[in-house]
């Protein structure tokens, strides 16, 4: 079972079976919404995802144009959830609130056309411009 929680532990999750896909967004959106230059995130399907604590929401357009519910801890700040709208199947898992960070390894790297100049890509891992899909 994979584990994890926000900064503070009001929020914490439990992972019933293994993610379909995971990666790194460097999209300018991500690097805002979590403080950082990317967001390594691990997607889970829905069914598959107990969560435990009151995950506060925010919700952005995406370059599809539909909506992206960004879900935060209300106590902390930190960035745990993403419901895509475009995937109603899938929430997306912020990989840095993982309690064990050797269960992550991304398989791609999306938008990286929107990643600092400076931030080494991952080449052992396909990239794209802008979204996988």
């Amino acid at each position: 079972m994979i584990t994890g929680k926000c900064y503070c532990g009001a929020i914490s999750y439990e992972l019933q079976s293994a993610p379909v896909k995971s990666g790194i967004c460097t999209c300018q959106d991500c690097q805002r919404l979590t403080g950082g230059t990317a967001w390594p995130f691990m997607a889970v399907l829905k069914e598959a995802l107990l969560i435990h604590g009151t995950v506060k929401e925010f919700t952005r357009s995406a370059a599809s144009g539909k909506h992206i519910h960004v879900g935060f801890c209300d106590t902390c700040g930190s960035t745990v959830f993403g419901r895509p709208e475009r995937w109603p199947h899938l929430t997306i898992v912020g990989a840095s609130s993982l309690d064990d960070k050797s269960l992550f390894y991304p398989e791609v790297q999306v938008w990286s056309s929107e990643a600092p100049e400076w931030m080494p890509f991952l080449s052992a891992v396909p990239q794209f411009d802008k979204d996988a899909s």
